[in-house]
């Protein structure tokens, strides 16, 4: 049988049709491949780019061959000849010019997508780098490490397990005191504040990432970081640490073999004979953790952070907030069982599933079968010294001598708070819940719900650890309240689970139950009035602006002149983008705890000047000598002043078209200077005016130059209800060779905060990486229409000559 034969003109329709498609998905096959999220949208002027070299290689193919090119003209020529075919060559005729016209529209049209930033996953590394006071050439390079291990194996192989096991519990030591907060516990990418990177950090469990390198690649691109990017690796936003200032040379090597270890994985290696020791040892690695569970699952995957003996005193546990949680005590945050009764084992494995979004807790689902998730249960449970997991009347013989009960028998309980008398969301139930809320919870979290106490006193957690209520108009803070199922019954089931929170309360937080906990007892908040909260608290969340992926400040011009008042009605209509923002974890003094995470701002513009907005939610007004603050005051923690600060590049040190080049995102670099705006909200004892100031930045390392004698800038703020508003303004041409705020160009720009009452001052702040500040242009109504609508008219014209010389030709 035959096979059909398409001909030369459909194939080369189907090449082209093919092209296209694959190029407009090409970002979701790479996440697909990956598992990593790119931005899933092709830029327009790079699809026609692709398209135009696209259309040009398969007419070069049918045109190399006389006969294809003969075949592939056939069906054309029929169409723009035969008399038969008025209809197609009419359609055609009207239809191409449309499409041009269309596409050339799209071109020009005013945009306010960001430059396309193509980062170098692999930049090729130098041939040597000098670093701990020594220079290594990177072509000869070997893990130290790892040879000494290979050594002693030869000699001695249990010697040689014993050196590999120390030093990678060495490097995960040193991995997570520095590393998991932007390369996760999971080693993905996504730690608790990698969402505030862009690019986001590298994912080690990634196999077409890691195993493709050698070890002194990772050498240098963890003891240089961010400043050690080749040219060609730009843009420079790189926010990986120089780590050779902050780590040992063996701190390093250990934390490279640990990363290998612990995604089973193996470097690159030139000499076979070593890679194929290297991999032997991987393979028994990886059979000896083949479905490992229990006790050995936990001290694998949990012991780091909630420590040998389950009391949340891990090695990372230091440096985290909120803390990991101390099974010691059978005191669980987040659980579904009514009052003071357990969690279910169902609580326990959602957690470790899924995770707690906002925190160091991992959704282990990804690298966790639910059977090993399973496993852990009776670990945790057998870390209780408090009795509460033993069934009762367990034998004495069965605890050991700290009071841990030895068996695996323990308790399962299966009790759940009922969700009986839902009340619907309406505007209603709304205006209900918000009397409620600040009868019962204001206290707490404020009138506005963020969290800024009221009460005036100072709050902690079983344990002794001070706390801070949640912000509840920030759902992405939120832990296990945030519902998992997506779409329509999102809402009411996050409602639900609010409900929950405030029914039962959160066991080991002053977070009370808000339904009597034993029978008889009324209830502190009744039924009906405890689902208008619930309502109520998850309405919140359209009181602020929520982040989202690739977010722009765009810009808005004013009439009249720009703001000059943080009442100005102007400042509502503008538009608002929350950008989220990390503590600095670059480089000493470091801040690991922050509790400000987020900013919203706004920018309007008139033909001489602009002004920005920046709204933070913050619990506290800093100002030493503040009366009221003062007394909620961590004794831990010197109070300093709030205060704010936008960052720009110097007129002359940044690019964003044809190609995207940055300056450093702190402070800049030699050749990439910036300009401040800074503003601090000064103190009550000893009495000093808030103040704004610009300040000059020459790179990370160097100290920020204050520019005295410009009085170009002003600056503003106001605090209530725990939100800071801070207005800041100059001249879109200030001159000194600061930056030109002009109308169509994309300009970095990034912010940085400081949270006095959380001890926050010099390099102890929070900080975004660079975004893009876009102010839109005025559009050009002759560019716009008329350059579309002539260059279809011309191809029309041309058409008709075309069909005009053809059919003349029969």
């Amino acid at each position: 049988m035959n096979a059909i034969r398409i001909p030369a003109f459909w194939q080369a329709v189907l090449v082209i049709i093919g092209a296209y498609l694959l190029f407009d998905n090409i970002f979701v096959l790479i996440n697909l491949l990956t598992g990593e999220a790119h931005s899933a949208l092709m830029p327009k002027t790079l699809m026609v780019q692709y398209m135009v070299i696209t259309v040009i290689a398969v007419l070069l193919y049918f045109a190399f061959d006389d006969s294809r090119w003969v075949e592939f003209k056939a069906p054309i020529l029929s169409t723009l000849r035969d008399d038969g075919k008025a209809l197609v060559r009419w359609s055609l005729l009207l239809l191409v010019p449309a499409i041009v016209g269309y596409t050339v529209y799209g071109m020009v049209l005013p945009t306010s997508d960001a430059p396309v930033e193509l980062r170098q996953v692999h930049p090729a590394p130098p041939a040597s780098v000098k670093v701990f006071n020594k220079t290594f050439d990177l072509g000869t390079l070997e893990n130290p490490v790892r040879e000494e291990i290979l050594q002693t194996l030869a000699r001695d192989e249990e010697a040689g397990w014993e050196k590999y096991q120390a030093a990678v519990t060495a490097g995960r030591d040193v991995y997570y005191q520095n590393c998991f907060y932007c390369h996760g516990d999971l080693l993905d990418g996504k730690g608790h504040y990698a969402a505030g990177f862009n690019p986001q950090p590298i994912n080690f469990q990634d196999a077409t990432i890691i195993p493709q390198l050698q070890e002194s690649f990772l050498f240098w691109r963890i003891t240089t970081g961010g400043p050690g990017l080749p040219k060609e690796g730009t843009p420079w936003n790189s926010a990986m640490p120089v780590w050779h200032e902050m780590l040992k040379e063996q701190d390093v090597w250990n934390v490279i073999t640990f990363l290998f270890d612990y995604n089973g994985q193996v470097p690159r290696i030139w000499d076979p004979a070593v890679s194929k020791t290297v991999t032997g040892m991987k393979d028994k690695v990886l059979a000896k953790r083949a479905g490992i569970k229990g006790k050995e699952l936990y001290q694998f995957r949990c012991e780091v952070c909630h420590g040998e003996q389950g009391m949340g005193d891990g090695i990372a546990a230091e440096r985290m907030y909120p803390k990991p949680r101390d099974f010691s005590l059978a005191l669980f945050k987040y659980k579904t069982t009514p009052g003071t009764t357990l969690p279910r084992d169902e609580d326990l494995f959602n957690t470790i599933k899924y995770g707690l979004p906002g925190t160091g807790m991992p959704g282990w689902g990804s690298m966790m079968t639910d059977d090993q998730i399973r496993s852990l249960l009776p670990v945790i449970k057998g870390f209780d010294f408090t009795s509460a997991w033993p069934p009762e009347g367990a034998d004495e013989a069965a605890f050991d001598d700290e009071g841990r009960y030895t068996k695996s028998d323990f308790r399962v309980i299966t009790d759940q708070e009922p969700h009986e008398g839902q009340i619907t969301y309406s505007e209603e139930s709304l205006a209900k819940g918000k009397v409620a809320f600040e009868k019962s919870c204001s206290e707490c979290h404020g009138n506005t719900g963020r969290g800024n106490i009221m009460s005036g006193k100072q709050l902690q957690d079983d344990w002794g650890n001070r706390i801070w209520p949640r912000d509840l108009t920030k759902p992405w803070t939120w832990r296990a309240t945030e519902a998992r199922e997506k779409g329509e019954k999102s809402r009411e089931a996050t409602i639900r689970n609010i409900y929950t929170r405030l029914s039962i309360g959160i066991p080991g937080t002053p977070m009370p139950a808000h339904r009597a906990v034993e029978e008889g007892n009324k209830d502190p908040v009744s039924l009906e009035d405890r689902w208008h909260i619930a309502n109520y608290v998850y309405s919140l969340r359209e009181t602020t602006v929520q982040p989202k992926d690739g977010p722009v400040v765009a810009g808005m011009k004013v009439a009249g002149g720009v703001p000059a008042t943080l009442d100005d009605q102007r400042w509502s209509e503008a538009p608002a983008v929350t950008l989220q923002l990390v503590p600095n974890i670059i480089k000493a003094d470091r801040l690991f705890t922050p509790l400000n995470d987020a900013v919203t701002v706004r920018a309007l513009y008139d033909d001489k000047e602009i002004a920005f907005l920046l709204e933070m939610d913050d619990r506290t007004e800093s100002r030493p000598g503040i009366e009221y603050f003062t007394e909620l005051q961590d004794e831990n923690l010197e109070m300093h002043p709030d205060a704010f600060a936008i960052q720009f590049p110097r007129e002359d040190g940044y690019l964003s078209a044809p190609m995207v080049e940055k300056p450093l995102y702190r402070h800049g670099d030699a050749k990439h200077n910036t300009t401040i705006w800074y503003w601090n909200a000064g103190s009550v004892e000893p009495a000093r005016d808030a103040a704004g100031m610009l300040l000059e930045g020459s790179g990370p390392d160097k100290k920020l130059k204050p520019r005295d004698a410009d009085g170009s800038f002003t600056a503003q703020g106001a605090w209530q209800d725990g939100k800071w508003r801070v207005l800041m303004k100059r001249p879109r041409d200030a001159g000194n060779g600061d930056m030109v705020f002009q109308e169509g160009q994309f300009m970095p720009v990034s912010f940085a905060n400081w949270d006095g009452s959380n001890g926050e001052v010099g390099s102890k702040h929070t900080l975004s990486t660079w975004y893009w500040l876009f102010l839109p242009p005025e559009m050009d109504v002759y560019k716009v229409y008329g350059l579309p609508i002539g260059i279809a008219l011309l191809i029309f014209l041309a058409g008709l000559w075309l069909v005009s010389a053809q059919r003349k030709k029969r």
